[in-house]
């Protein structure tokens, strides 16, 4: 019998692995709010709505004539609670709704990692300014405000002072749609990606890489995320440190069996910190290409498997490479584009993947100031055979970039 796979939500620039999804005896339905010419040629069916809407995703699927699902998941889409909901209304394997919200909404997390003993942030919740304010006087300052139920780092801000804190809160709780956020105490140290799968109480790590914050505070008061590195500048025993952290985690917010992406960050003075753990593959081409890149495992064939309720297959886990890959970004941060070329006329040199525009870019374009991590003007992937190779790999192509601004005038 054919399958029938639906993929529900397509993370930036991961419309790339769909046509490895693609078989002769599977139909592929995919929902996407952006859709693209790769996701029109590997889909058999492109419905297009909010795949983070779970009422128009059903409702799109009952107009498209959809009756049977074998199984749904999403490409890096930051959307656990709509993948539930789905799998739950045509009988697949996934997880329950409950848990995909504790581990999306930031306070429900939180506080159930909080109650596990797990190290982290000192942190309240907060419905309006007045609250964030209290919120902010019990946390100290520096200080980080996020909306509960957002993404990709929007609405997500640095305050240093009182006033910041209203202009801040303000914002953030106006990006939320249920009008809450969370005042976390202000970390610093180094920051982590670990991507793994869950399943019978065991967590089997398949990559892991640093996150490039060296310009994570220039557009104060928000961050900028540049890119991951692999392999990790971590040691060994570091990295088993964090995994175990993460495994941790898994087990208290009932991820099993799971495809688990976190966020982790390593402070100064060597405490673990899990500041994100949810039920999403890792998106933003990271775990499909960048650790792929680095470590040869691919794990979409085991991602299709969860999705159908089937054993992972652990021996493809194993990494059949020791290389290095990178992934940089430059912030989109204002200006008005005089001339854009093809961004793939300088993908030509060795050790480069591919190069990319993060947003539309023709004679004309004004680029709005930088507001978040979604804010990006363009990318790379990049590898070689040792760290400092890709990275350098990387900086040579940005600069290369066949991109020119209009001069600024008084």
């Amino acid at each position: 019998m054919t399958e029938r796979l639906l993929v529900c939500g397509l993370g930036s620039g991961m419309d790339h692995s769909l046509a490895e999804l693609r078989s002769p005896s599977r139909e592929l339905t995919v929902i996407t709010d952006a859709p693209t010419d790769r996701a029109r040629a590997a889909a058999d069916t492109l419905l297009v709505c909010d795949p983070t809407d779970g009422t128009a995703v059903l409702a799109e699927l009952s107009a498209a004539g959809v009756d049977r699902l074998d199984g749904v998941f999403s490409l890096g889409a930051d959307n656990p609670p709509v993948i539930s909901a789905v799998a739950h209304r045509f009988g697949c394997p996934g997880l329950p709704l409950e848990t995909a919200l504790d581990c999306t909404l930031k306070d429900r997390r939180l506080a159930i990692l909080r109650a596990a003993g797990l190290e982290l942030p000192r942190f309240a919740t907060a419905g309006s300014v007045r609250e964030a304010v209290r919120a902010v006087a019990e946390v100290g300052l520096p200080a980080v405000l996020k909306p509960i139920d957002q993404t990709g780092s929007l609405g997500v801000l640095k305050v240093e002072s009182a006033e910041a804190v209203r202009r801040g809160a303000a914002e953030a709780l106006r990006l939320s749609p249920v009008g809450r956020i969370v005042v976390e105490e202000f970390l610093e140290g180094t920051e982590h990606t670990l991507a793994a799968f869950m399943a019978d109480g065991e967590l089997h790590r398949f990559g892991f890489g640093d996150r490039e914050y060296g310009r994570k505070e220039e557009f104060a008061p928000y961050f900028f995320e540049g890119g991951d590195t692999l392999p990790s500048r971590l040691t060994a025993e570091q990295i088993e440190e964090v995994t175990e952290t993460v495994r941790r985690g898994a087990r208290a917010l009932r991820l099993d069996p799971a495809v688990i992406n976190t966020d982790i960050l390593r402070t100064r003075d060597g405490r673990v910190v899990l500041l994100e753990i949810t039920c999403r593959l890792t998106g933003a081409r990271i775990a499909t290409e960048v650790m792929r890149l680095a470590t040869g495992v691919d794990p979409l064939p085991n991602v299709v498997r969860l999705a159908l309720g089937r054993p992972l297959e652990l021996s493809e886990l194993r990494p059949t490479r020791r290389g290095a890959a990178v992934q940089r970004f430059l912030p989109a941060d204002g200006g008005v584009v005089e001339w854009a070329g093809n961004p793939r006329d300088v993908a030509r040199r060795a050790g480069v993947h591919d190069v990319f525009w993060g947003m539309e870019l023709t004679p004309g374009t004004v680029v709005p100031p930088f507001r978040g991590g979604a804010d990006v003007l363009a990318g790379v992937i990049a590898y070689a055979d040792e760290r400092a190779a890709a990275e350098a790999v990387a900086e040579r192509t940005l600069r290369a970039l066949p991109l020119r601004f209009k001069a600024a005038t008084r």
